[in-house]
């Protein structure tokens, strides 16, 4: 990562370091957290994806691969509920499910918004683009690649 670290002035704080040395520690410290965090959602994404498709049943079986993701203004993500089974089959929650999912899928989006540009460097290798739609970036995620990331 390269060191982007605005000049601060050469200012001695009182633990010896100079504020420039601070600056730098502290930036350090919020990309790790941020990218942190990115692999914690995404995981999250993963997990929720088979909660709602297995009814929380954690060791029912579900055939979801892929899950699709849009890109907000905001640079943030947002579940559709829509999904890709192993066999290449475009589906959603509720074709799946046959009752309304909106609830699960605004449940799935407390969290997934989390992925957003502060942790790009995370998501990106984990989604392919897929065309635009309402002049919005559609992404899909490979939900398996999501759930084997490491928390730390």
């Amino acid at each position: 990562m390269p060191d982007n670290t605005p000049q601060a002035p050469a200012y001695q704080l009182p633990d010896g370091r100079t504020l420039s040395t601070a600056a730098d520690e502290a930036m350090k410290a919020y990309h790790a957290a941020a990218e942190r965090l990115g692999r914690v959602m995404a995981v999250v994404t993963a997990a929720a994806v088979r909660d709602i498709l297995t009814g929380n049943e954690h060791g029912a079986p579900f055939d979801a691969t892929h899950a699709e993701l849009m890109e907000a203004a905001d640079g943030s993500l947002h579940a559709t509920g829509r999904y890709w089974t192993a066999d290449g089959t475009e589906t959603s929650f509720t074709a799946t499910l046959g009752t309304y999912t909106g609830d699960e899928v605004f449940d799935m989006n407390e969290w997934v918004p989390y992925l957003n540009c502060d942790n790009e460097r995370v998501w990106k290798p984990l989604v392919t683009k897929l065309p635009e739609r309402d002049g919005q970036a559609v992404y899909r995620i490979d939900l398996a690649k999501a759930a084997g990331l490491p928390l730390n």
